[in-house]
């Protein structure tokens, strides 16, 4: 298969803010298709220690998706996962290793608050990584705290961290500030994974073709195919 990998996107119905029905997975399976991705993750919100997560209505979606793909005849592989918002609550499952990870992999997809605190954010990439995990941190650009200085470039130095920026940011806008601290980023090469977090068709769609684009003409194919897993 050659394609993009998205890592990011919330298309199991009916288990959270993503598609809300067989139908809207499906749409977003079909929009995935077009937008050339050939492997995608299916990282639905959780928030163990706090609210429970049905995985079994998680697991037999998944297994319809996987379905519909093998109808429609689309070479796209669907992978489990989970986008985990930090909390202390989530400690025991640490421990425990019970924290669902991607394509049961080391690899932690893991969101915070918009104001998390660089001193709450470090001493959960010390306690994830104390017990074996690889924190991906979900669409780093949201975190006030890491757009001051050369704050990315210190965690990544410090901690087996990858960090991952959505599609939508490649693509839009933002204020000059924003704007120019983003480009740092990929300028020093400091983002892994761009993927889309998309949550429908319309207002929150994949467009990961779109952000190749513009990664590959601002900052070169190699990087863009290794953002975007593009083989």
């Amino acid at each position: 298969m050659t394609g993009f990998t998205d890592i990011h996107s919330h298309f199991i119905y009916g288990v959270d803010d993503g598609a809300k029905t067989r139908a809207d997975m499906e749409a977003m399976l079909d929009a995935a298709h077009t937008d050339g991705i050939t492997s995608l993750f299916a990282t639905s919100h959780m928030t163990p220690g706090l609210q429970p997560f049905d995985f079994l209505t998680y697991q037999n979606h998944l297994d319809e998706a996987r379905s519909y793909c093998k109808h429609k005849g689309y070479a796209m592989a669907l992978y489990s996962g989970a986008e985990i918002l930090y909390s202390p609550a989530l400690q025991d499952y640490v421990v425990d290793h019970r924290l669902p990870t991607l394509a049961d992999s080391d690899h932690v997809l893991m969101e915070f608050m918009p104001d998390v605190t660089l001193e709450e954010l470090e001493s959960a990439l010390e306690l994830m990584e104390r017990y074996g995990y690889v924190t991906v941190l979900a669409h780093i650009e949201r975190y006030a705290c890491l757009l001051r200085g050369n704050t990315v470039g210190k965690l990544k130095e410090s901690y087996n961290v990858r960090c991952q920026v959505n599609a939508n940011t490649v693509l839009s806008k933002r204020g000059f500030f924003q704007t120019r601290r983003i480009r740092s980023w990929f300028e020093k090469e400091q983002i892994d994974f761009v993927a889309s977090d998309a949550h429908d068709v319309r207002n929150r769609p994949f467009r990961m073709k779109g952000a190749y684009d513009v990664l590959r003409q601002n900052y070169g194919q190699d990087y863009a195919e290794l953002l975007t897993g593009k083989q």
